[in-house]
């Protein structure tokens, strides 16, 4: 649906300079023009580390700004590891609704009133945070639930601050240099889709689903099941998990009970990347419980990953090589696996890689420090402008919240030696005779295709040839700019000529002053004005060589753009 910015927001817009002001960023925003003040009685805190203000700041700013914190909390190719660590802290503390507010948004929901769906509903809610709260009820139909509820008016202010967002992104592109390798206008878009889904309950309802379908028959592993019935894009309604979360066996203390838990948590996270394709991207310790029965019960499926064939092959290859200290074909697969927009050094990131996985070796769980394997390769890959899919490091970061787990509960033991097994598996089933006879029978298949199609291809080729419509195109990276430098040049050598020119011309006329007919000296007077136009074309000559900047056209479009986005909007119904 169409719509305009609404006037308020201009004065929102305000309010986040001012926040940043006060947390030490005021002069980020000085630099596209908006005054960034202290608010009276507030003090400047940027002498604190810059992660910290930077948490400040969101904490300050509200719920959509937490929430894009704790978004990019498990994006470690975007923030480095000072920052992620702040944003991991980040909890979005509001009141809870109250109860009267809770059965308008149900009954609003459903089309009927509360009685008719739940026999029981406790008003006390179990968790609460800015964008839903959690209640525990029980279905008239008997099963016990947690019903997961939107706070009404959250969305309406999230899409607000999110348009905000978007424009003040295209205000600081080019800009404003952010420490990984993405620019505001791609964090602020990754946000806007990963927000967009946590809005969807249905979405979250669709990936418990699916979460429940690949671990049915698992007896380690449950999920609660979900009940479509009740549930819509603004509530959601699941089984009632019975048991204590993770956090509860995290004793630092080697037992059977938390070598086994370990164990059903390492296959169960096996399982998700290389048997399902299909993981849950914030195992937090609160999301991850311990049944009554000894069973792992996965929770809340706001966020998670899906990986394709081809990248299951890069992960089991990369993990297969990390574990086996191979680091030729580590830094080859990761080379391979992301995008690079210039030449790098493999020999050196080669050698990189090896330092890194040198330091795992015989080094147990609570010696690793912090980034944890999978975080640190992303680190490494940022160093090397070594773009990777973004599934790896929703990945990267939901392993670093497993290893983090592992470490509480299996503390002393060698890393390596406990993932080895699973990486004999992996090699086992990469090269089993099933595995090998599938690959050749694709690329037997793939070599057909390409094969039958080569003599149509050779004689368009020649036909092209032959007619003449045959065109090579070389392009040369730097001739861009070098167009544009001998433009400048151009410019710059008819400027100096005409204003020389200019100003031989005025000489030779105030040479010629004397009284002219009616006493007027016109030879003089044509001097001065000719003095006066070559010494402006020299000092636009002197401006143009020291402010070549401010005539760069793609700047002022991008400016352009970002200011009619800013007042110009589309707003989803």
């Amino acid at each position: 649906m169409a719509a305009t910015m609404q006037v308020q927001d201009l004065g929102r817009v305000q309010e986040i300079a001012r926040v940043a002001a006060a947390n030490g960023f005021g002069h980020v925003f000085n630099l596209i023009g908006l005054t960034a003040e202290l608010a009276p009685g507030k003090t400047d805190m940027e002498s604190g580390p810059f992660a910290r203000r930077l948490r400040q700041a969101l904490v300050q700013l509200g719920p959509t700004f937490v929430k894009l914190g704790q978004v990019l909390s498990v994006r470690p190719d975007i923030l480095p590891a000072d920052v992620l660590a702040e944003f991991q802290t980040l909890q979005d503390r509001v009141p809870p609704m109250d109860i009267a507010d809770v059965r308008k948004v149900v009954e609003s929901e459903l089309g009927l009133p509360l009685e008719d769906v739940f026999e029981e509903f406790d008003p006390t809610p179990i968790g609460s945070a800015s964008i839903a709260q959690v209640h525990r009820a029980r279905l008239r139909s008997g099963p016990e639930v947690a019903v997961k509820l939107q706070r009404p008016s959250i969305e309406r202010m999230i899409r607000s601050d999110i348009h905000i967002l978007h424009s003040l992104a295209q205000l600081f592109e080019g800009r404003v240099a952010l420490p990984g390798i993405y620019t505001p206008t791609a964090i602020v878009r990754e946000f806007d889709v990963a927000i967009t889904r946590e809005l969807d309950f249905l979405q979250e309802l669709k990936a418990a689903e699916r979460m429940g379908n690949n671990f049915a028959n698992d007896p380690d592993v449950v999920i609660p099941k979900v009940f479509p019935r009740w549930s819509t894009r603004r509530l959601l309604v699941m089984e009632m998990i019975r048991g204590q979360p993770m956090s509860a066996y995290m004793v630092n203390q080697a037992s059977e009970l938390s070598k086994n838990l370990a164990h059903r948590l390492m296959e169960a996270t096996y399982k998700q990347v290389f048997d399902h394709g299909f993981f849950h991207g914030d195992p937090h310790p609160g999301n991850i419980f311990v049944t009554d029965d000894g069973k792992i019960a996965l929770l809340d499926f706001g966020v998670t990953g899906m990986l394709t064939g081809a990248m299951q092959d890069t992960i089991i290859t990369a993990f297969t090589s990390l574990v086996f200290h191979d680091a030729d074909a580590f830094s080859l697969v990761v080379y391979r696996a992301g995008a690079t927009k210039g030449r790098i050094d493999l020999k050196e990131f080669r050698d990189d890689c090896e330092r890194m996985m040198t330091k795992y070796y015989g080094a147990s769980l609570d010696d690793i420090a912090s980034p944890t394997t999978l975080v640190e390769v992303f680190q490494l890959a940022q160093r090397y402008k070594i773009d990777l899919p973004s599934e790896f490091a929703v990945l990267s970061r939901s392993i670093a919240l497993i290893e983090g787990q592992l470490r509480a509960l299996l503390p002393g033991m060698d890393i390596v030696e406990e993932v080895r097994p699973y990486a004999t598996r992996l090699m086992t089933r990469r090269f089993s005779p099933e595995r090998l006879a599938h690959d050749m029978a694709r690329a037997a298949l793939q070599f057909q295709g390409q094969y039958k199609d080569l003599p149509t291809h050779v004689n368009q080729i020649m036909g092209d040839l032959e007619g003449g419509r045959l065109t090579i195109v070389t392009r040369d990276p730097d001739a861009a700019r070098l167009r544009d430098e001998m433009r400048m040049g151009v410019l710059r050598i008819s400027l100096a000529l005409l204003a020389s020119t200019i100003s031989l011309g005025a000489l030779i006329f105030l040479a010629a002053w004397s009284p002219a007919p009616f006493g007027i000296p016109l030879f003089g007077l044509l001097g001065m004005a000719l003095t006066v136009v070559g010494a402006s074309l020299f000092g636009a000559l002197g401006v143009h060589v020291l402010f070549a900047w401010v005539f760069d056209l793609d700047m002022w479009r991008r400016r352009l753009f970002g200011v009619l986005r800013f007042f110009s909007w589309r707003r989803s119904s």
